[in-house]
């Protein structure tokens, strides 16, 4: 607080370690710390104008930490309460703050990570949130306030909200993932996680990073009455439907039918527009707007799609980019594959290892053929067993997962984090689709069905 000269060579980041330290290993003395706080803000007669406030700020940074015991969390509130309703007070907005990470302690536990020294700097500055950047698919960053009490929870609200949504379903659709440069795969972060608990640890490794908002499930009906909302769903889908996996195409050597075609062909002028461009795409521009699996169609047929594409066009000119990706998402939403989350795995039928794909969504656990990906079986997410027999195999560990009920049974092999990535994402649509009002009538079909 200023009152008294630090040691040599005494830090005031050293000391709020200490304070922090101490506590977190005698419990017993959270509540002394609260009362003398209380105390030293209380009348404070010293000769350090900062003192008080500094004090405040020690108190809001402390309340971020640590609960009191329930007999003095009364006495703490009311002091806290009357502090933040007295507009005469400088340290009116402080209190609130204390309020608010106080409130946050008891519903998530408190701050588990010793704080970086550039966040004890800034509240010691008197900068009790800071801006810190998040990154949406498409590559866009959006800088939001980022207080020593913001959980991930937090976050995935405040972009909901700018995005329109206002259901407590829709919002558990959505989850904050840290991308770490180097490292292969990643895990949507715990909901009550403290944001800047994580920063603190990463910048201490001195790691690369990137906190990426985006939608895991997709339960929720398409909504198109937002552009943020529009712009975030594009362009988490769009990778996905060039490298075709949201395309079920026919067996070999049948040709695909018209209406699809046509439909691909709308899809990339709609691309096409909705990346700003004026003019027409030509043949070249094509190659990159249309599905992987399907440009060895396009060539064969070039001439033919061209004609058709330059018909289209005069339909796209009046679009803005955003209304083009909304369509683009209104013709795509209609196909079955349309919100999966997709994973290379192995099929393990009698010794043999037959590559597939599975696609996980609000219908269940589908593997699919890996070249057309029609659906060869299907598993209620019931029928899906926590993954065993980890192997390793070429330096790499994949984990053995069984699908099935007692009549049918088949194993599947994935890389190790891939499943457990797949069993969470079961979690998460089963406990979404548990507590949706209404159930999804499609969710009826036995535990396993054949397709195929």
């Amino acid at each position: 607080m200023g009152d008294l000269p630090l040691r040599l060579h005494q830090r005031e980041v050293e000391c709020v370690y200490t304070i922090l330290v101490i506590c977190h290993h005698h419990p017993a003395l959270r509540d002394e710390l609260y009362c003398q706080l209380m105390k030293q803000t209380t009348n404070n007669k010293s000769l350090n104008q900062d003192s008080s406030i500094r004090g405040w700020r020690l108190l809001a940074f402390v309340a971020a930490f640590f609960r009191c015991s329930e007999s003095l969390m009364p006495y703490l509130m009311k002091y806290l309460d009357t502090a933040a309703q007295d507009d005469r007070r400088i340290e009116q907005d402080t209190a609130k703050i204390c309020i608010t990470n106080f409130k946050q302690t008891v519903k998530y536990g408190g701050r588990r990570n010793v704080p970086s020294e550039s966040e004890v700097c800034c509240i010691t500055e008197g900068k009790l949130s800071k801006q810190h950047t998040y990154f949406l698919p498409g590559g866009i960053q959006i800088a939001l306030q980022t207080s020593a009490s913001t959980v991930v929870e937090d976050i995935i609200r405040c972009i909901g909200h700018k995005m329109g949504i206002q259901d407590e379903a829709e919002f558990r659709e959505f989850s904050l993932y840290c991308i770490v440069e180097g490292d292969q795969y990643t895990m949507p972060l715990e909901r009550d996680e403290y944001v800047l608990d994580l920063v603190a640890e990463l910048e201490k490794n001195e790691n690369i990073y990137y906190l990426v908002f985006c939608r895991s499930v997709w339960n929720f009906p398409l909504r198109l009455d937002s552009e943020l909302y529009i712009d975030i769903i594009f362009h988490q889908i769009v990778p996905d439907y060039l490298e075709g996996y949201l395309l079920i195409l026919p067996p070999h050597h049948v040709k695909i039918i018209q209406e699809t075609q046509e439909e691909l062909l709308r899809i990339a002028a709609l691309l096409h527009r909705a990346n700003g461009s004026n003019d027409a795409p030509t043949e070249t521009d094509m190659l990159s707007l249309l599905p992987r699996t399907t440009l060895d169609i396009f060539n064969k047929n070039s001439e033919s799609s061209m004609k058709y594409v330059s018909q289209l066009w005069n339909d796209m000119i009046p679009l803005n980019a955003t209304e083009a990706k909304a369509q683009c998402l209104e013709i795509l939403q209609k196909w079955p594959l349309f919100g999966s989350c997709f994973f290379g795995i192995k099929m393990l039928e009698e010794n043999n290892e037959e590559e597939s794909i599975l696609a996980i969504n609000k219908m269940g656990a589908n593997v699919l053929d890996i070249q057309s990906h029609e659906t060869l079986w299907r598993f209620s997410f019931s029928a899906v067993h926590a993954p065993s027999n980890v192997v390793e195999l070429q330096g790499t560990t994949f984990a053995d997962v069984v699908f099935g009920d007692e009549t049918i049974q088949k194993t599947i092999r994935l890389q190790v984090d891939h499943a457990h990535e797949v069993t969470r994402l079961i979690k998460q649509y089963e406990v979404i689709q548990m507590q949706s009002e209404t159930k999804n009538v499609s969710m009826d079909y036995p535990a396993v069905m054949i397709k195929i």
